[in-house]
This record gives C-alpha cells, structure tokens and sequence, in this order.
C-alpha cells in the first residue's frame, strides 16, 4: 500500500511502572479490550499507533521517549506507541465522568430511566473538556501527517467519536474511517442525552468516509439515530450511507473474531488451585470484565436453578472468571460485589466452594479456563462483539458447548452454533446450562466443531483488510 497508515484510539495495551528491581519504567501488557485488539492492527500494519497517556508513569515514559517506545504484543508482533500527555484534569474528567458515566453507559444501556440519568452542569463542562481532549487527538495525528500528501486516518472507539470532523477541516480529502467497538443504542435512547451532546457526536462522527461497527444490530440503530436527528441527511439504510451537507458516509459491518498469532502464542494455564478444585468434574465458566454488561450475577443464579432442577448436575463446578476493570467506576465495583454476593449464596444452597470467583488480568488464566471448561457461558446484557466467544471454542479441548447472550454482537455470527439465549431471562439461562452440560457426548463434538469452522474466517487480518478495502486503500 502506498499511502500511510496513521492509527489512534484512547487506551493503550500498556501500562508503565518502574520495575521493581531497577527502578527503570517497564510496560506492563493488559489484556483484552479495545487496546489490545488496535495494537494487534498497528502491528500488523506496522504503523505508529497514537493512544492516551494515563498515569505519571505513562506521562514519564512519554517525556523520555517523545519518538515513542517499541514494545512487544502477546502475538509477537512489535508496534511503536506514542502517548499523548492531556492535561491531567482534562483527562480525569474524560475518563472518570465523560466516557464512564456517559458515553459508556449511554451506548451500554446503562440508565434505568426512573432515577438516571440526570444532567446538569456537570455533563456541559465535560463536554467541553471532552472537546479539549479530541483537539489533542486531532492535532498529534494533523501533526504527524503534515508531510505526508496522501494519509490514511484510522480512529478507533468510542473517545474519539469526534476526532474526523476535526481531521476534515483540515485535510478534506484524506480517507478517515472511525471504528465504534461498543454497542450503538436505539434511536429513542440516543435521545437521552442533552441535544448539544447527541448532536455534536453524530457530526463528528459523519465526517468520516467509513464507520464500522462489529454487528449488524449497532449499525442499523447507528442510522436510525441520524435519520431521527437529522431531517436534512439523505439515509439509505439499505445501502448504509448517509448524505449531508455533499458528504457521503458508508456505515459498514466489520466483524472481528481472534488474532491467530495471540492464540498460537498463548501460554494458558490454570489459576492456582482450580485443577484441584475442579478435578474430574464438570466445570462452567463464565468470563468477563467487572462490567456490569457482563452479566455473572445472572449466570450463577441460572447455574444453580440447573443444578437444582437436574439430579446429575450435582457436583458440577462453576468458576465466574473476572477481569478487573476500570474498578473505580462505582457501578464496576458494584457489580463485583454483587456478583461475589451471588456467588455466597449459591454456595449456601448447592454446598461449600461448589462456585467461585477468581479476578485477574493473567490473559494466561482466561486462556486455562477457556481449555478446561466443559461448559462456558457469555450472557451479556448487550455487548458490542465480545471476542472471547470466538477465541474459547478455538482453544478449549474438552468440546464445550457455549451459551451465548442474542445481545451480544458475536451473536450474529456464531448465535446458529450456540444456545443463544435472553439475558435477562433465569429460566431459559438455567435450561441452556442444562441443555450444555447434559447433552450426548456426540452431539457436543459435532456442534464444538461446527462453531469452530464457523469462529475460524473472522481473523484480525481479514477484519483489518475489510477496513482497508472499505475505504478504497487496501
């Protein structure tokens, strides 16, 4: 490809700490997300890649490497990170307030209606802030571009919904494509939000030539919004495009599955105690981040009404797999709690240690679960593709049936392989649960191996491709 690639998203795969013996920064490999999945992209491309930086010792490591620092990815890939340096209250009101009780919670379904949300001053002096922080996005990808005749944009998520109007104005014919990784709300409840927020967002966002989301689902709602707030575009939601103001925008569904390279490379194994724990018995996972999305709490309620129902169930194990995340947010802790409440009572119930939890951002322990389950389960309240539906069928050994939540976006691919079931309903939950653990040792081989035929196309190299090719570069 001639033209280069230049990619940015807010969050890093990394962090930086001092290493504890020396005293040097180190970064520090999280696992799963956003960032993980866009710096599999910049290593494939080999590009730069622009993100935030969080912490003092990321604004450090940003100070004492202002070409950026090379580091390694769980694939083996290499990428050069450049962080940007936010004023620091700028930053802690975009991450905090902004993108968590916001953005995140808005395209989430995360307000109940009756008691939130509720905006006030608070909400516009963080949309202001939120237009600081996209001018630092804008201006460092403008600014590394500036010789280049022919750039090539790539924005990804939800932080930088408004980073291509900014790259419009001042490079009018490059090719920007803006990818959402979360889900995309109705239209009804894309009018929660305050009209400048709603409006702002939707403008931003149309200045790219191509938006992408995983499923299907989030970009016909992502038309539906423009067609509700915008009486002068043309929508064709046949064709996926939007007419305004003599700029045309495609929205396209691009889905992603699993980078190949990271799963070749894994080094899965089990937390410590979990063999023996589980020993020969039938073992149910459930995986997820401490998000309220993940939906563990319902899980463990549906695993013991299964276990209750069905004499055979007894003595079946179920681990609820958590990755800590973003624990600061009032309602992730809470979830967690709440889940960890679940958990206590369903041992009351079935008997001690029959279900537990184990909470850490070891992509090693994900990858042991993911082998060792005889059952996993993936109920998500709406999810926006949710990856660990593709990567656990691929590794797991045992012919694990998956139960998987219709709101997920990976339900769109992979839901004719799975029991897909309502989210919010325990009884079909429970019935599925069943249905996986007790079925015919032939049936589950035949249906593992259909889901892995059905995971294997949908590659970080094709999905990487399809965005490429969407915007006429490949």
């Amino acid at each position: 490809m001639s033209k280069r690639v230049f990619l940015a998203s807010k969050r890093a795969v990394v962090s930086y700490a001092p290493d504890p013996e020396t005293g040097t920064l180190r970064a520090w490999l999280a696992p799963g997300g956003t960032g993980n999945v866009v710096a599999e992209q910049a290593g494939y491309l080999d590009v730069a890649w622009i993100v935030s930086a969080d912490s003092d010792a990321d604004h450090r490591a940003a100070l004492e490497n202002p070409e950026g620092m090379r580091i390694e990815l769980p694939s083996g890939r290499g990428v050069r990170l450049h962080q940007l340096r936010h004023d620091r209250e700028t930053f802690r009101v975009v991450q905090d307030f902004f993108t968590a009780e916001l953005m995140w919670a808005g395209n989430n379904y995360g307000w109940d209606r009756w008691t939130r949300p509720s905006f006030g001053a608070e909400t516009r002096a963080a949309w202001e802030r939120f237009g600081e922080f996209t001018e630092d996005f804008a201006g460092e990808l403008l600014r590394r571009s500036e010789g280049e005749p022919d750039p090539v944009f790539l924005v990804h998520d939800y932080q930088l919904v408004r980073v291509p109007e900014r790259l419009r104005a001042k490079r009018p014919d490059a090719p920007i494509l803006l990818f959402v990784h979360i889900p995309w709300p109705s239209a009804d409840y894309w009018r929660i939000l305050p009209k400048r927020m709603r409006t702002g967002v939707l403008e931003g966002m149309l200045a790219a030539d191509v938006i992408g989301f995983f499923a299907a689902r989030w970009s016909a709602n992502f038309l539906a919004c423009v067609a509700d707030l915008f009486p002068d575009a043309e929508v064709d939601t046949a064709a996926g495009t939007v007419r305004r103001g003599g700029h045309v925008t495609r929205v396209c569904t691009q889905p992603l599955g699993y980078s190949p390279e990271t799963l070749h490379r894994r080094d899965a194994r089990l937390p410590g105690g979990i063999a023996e724990w589980a020993g020969d018995r039938p073992l149910v996972v459930h995986s997820g981040r401490t998000d309220p999305i993940k939906n563990a709490e319902r899980a463990v309620r549906a695993f013991v009404s299964a276990v209750e129902e069905h004499e055979r169930l007894r003595g079946t194990r179920m681990l609820v797999r958590m990755n800590p995340n973003r624990l600061y947010v009032e309602a992730n802790d809470a979830y967690r709690r709440r889940v960890e409440a679940a958990v206590a009572e369903a041992n009351v119930v079935l008997g001690a240690d029959t279900v537990r939890t184990h909470c850490d951002n070891d992509v090693g322990h994900t990858f042991g679960c993911f082998e060792r389950a005889d059952l996993l389960v993936f109920n998500s309240t709406v999810d926006g593709q949710n990856l660990s539906v593709f990567e656990a069928p691929l590794v797991n050994g045992r012919d694990a049936d998956v139960v998987l939540s219709e709101m997920a976006g990976a339900a769109e691919i992979l839901g004719p392989v799975c029991r897909t079931v309502n989210p919010f309903d325990l009884a079909e939950q429970a019935e599925a649960i069943a249905a996986g653990l007790l079925a015919d040792p032939a049936e589950r081989a035949e249906a593992a191996r259909r889901r892995r035929e059905t995971a294997r196309p949908w590659t970080l190299e094709a999905w990487v491709t399809a965005q490429l090719a969407s915007l006429g570069v490949a």
